[in-house]
């Protein structure tokens, strides 16, 4: 017979020609090998997963060798057993599904996540989510509303806010939940009892943030496909608006919320400034010369001053739209280089969230309001 050793890439084997001579029976029941020994002085009977050792078919020509020949019998038949159990663990799946890793998300905390993460809540990142082509189950309306019918089906709301519903968001089962990097150490803990929790780049570099979100769950061949695909999408964007002269134009883009207007920096909108090459207005560049610069408040009266040759316009929402109408109305409206040129515009305000697939998004709306006077 032959056993292999553990570990070892080859077997051994012992001839039965080394023990004393015996006669041994083996038959099948039930599917498993059945060994026995009669002795009129031992009885003895063992029972394993369906394997059973009895009286009744193993004669031994000399007495006194019973007991090592038992032993050695006993010890074969166990441990076929012992590997038959280990083969059959209905645990095996279940430490495969469990398996996790440590995961270094944007405020710099290693968390314990699973290896292949299935039920996410996306507080945060929900773009990416779609474009790794794993929705998440749960995710808030403040977000949900950028998305179209197509791309938000089958995602159950779990709040309002960016910070979601404790309740909702238990209910969803959740392995993973993901944030944004602003989330308190308050937030970070009550959703850690929940499911792990871990946070992504508050409108960080969104390929960056990407490739974050690939890592954690378990995409990163995909992360980088899509990469792909979309760098050769700009390309073929560019070819496309050769014939308006974009290179070297300057771009200034402006949002409008409420009575107020924000400029954010200019890395919000990569489309603009990478894909299609815009250059910054003298003025917004000086802003951002101060590393800490993310976005301030504009008063209408210094729009002049950013002498912008093309201007786009996000209105955040409807309560926001009658500061916008104002402006148009104004001597300071009229007056800017941008809608002198015929080159101002108004971008639906999913460009503000800043993620993969409004990028993707974005390199056709900006495409469409270029060719489209």
């Amino acid at each position: 017979m032959s056993q292999r050793l553990p570990g070892a890439g080859h077997s051994y084997s012992r001839s039965m020609t080394d023990l004393p001579p015996i006669r041994l029976t083996v038959s099948a029941i039930d599917g498993h090998a059945l060994a026995t020994y009669n002795d009129n002085e031992n009885h003895f009977q063992k029972s394993c997963g369906g394997l059973k050792v009895h009286n009744g078919g193993l004669n031994v020509h000399k007495r006194k060798f019973v007991p090592g020949i038992m032993i050695l019998v006993l010890a074969i038949v166990m441990a076929a057993c012992g590997n038959e159990a280990e083969n059959t663990s209905p645990s095996a799946s279940a430490n495969a599904q469990e398996e996790t890793r440590l995961f270094v998300d944007a405020q710099g905390r290693e968390v314990e996540i699973p290896s292949d993460p299935q039920r996410v809540v996306a507080l945060w990142t929900v773009g990416e989510m779609i474009a790794l082509g794993q929705k998440p189950v749960g995710s808030t309306a403040n977000l949900l509303r950028y998305y179209t019918e197509e791309e938000k089906a089958g995602i159950e709301i779990v709040g309002e806010g960016v910070a979601g519903d404790y309740e909702k968001v238990l209910a969803m089962n959740p392995d993973l939940i993901v944030t944004y990097a602003r989330a308190t150490a308050d937030e970070l803990e009550t959703y850690g009892k929940i499911a792990p929790t871990i946070t992504t780049p508050f409108f960080g570099d969104p390929i960056a943030t990407f490739r974050m979100l690939g890592d954690a769950l378990n995409k990163e061949e995909t992360a980088e496909q899509w990469i792909a695909d979309y760098d050769s999408r700009v390309q073929e964007m560019r070819e496309k608006t050769a014939s308006l002269e974009l290179e070297g134009k300057t771009a200034l883009i402006v949002q409008f919320a409420k009575k107020d207007i924000y400029l954010y920096k200019s890395s919000t909108f990569p489309v603009l400034y990478d894909a299609y090459q815009f250059k910054l207005t003298d003025k917004q560049a000086e802003l951002e010369k101060a590393g800490e610069f993310g976005s301030t408040m504009l008063s209408q009266e210094v729009l002049p001053e950013f002498n912008a040759d093309y201007l786009f316009v996000i209105v955040n929402d409807e309560d926001s739209r009658g500061a916008f109408d104002e402006l148009k109305k104004s001597a300071v409206w009229s007056g800017l280089a941008a809608v002198e040129a015929g080159h101002a515009y108004e971008i639906g305000n999913r460009i503000s969230i800043n993620d993969i697939t409004t990028m993707d998004w974005a390199l056709d709306e900006v495409y469409r309001l270029l060719t489209n006077p």
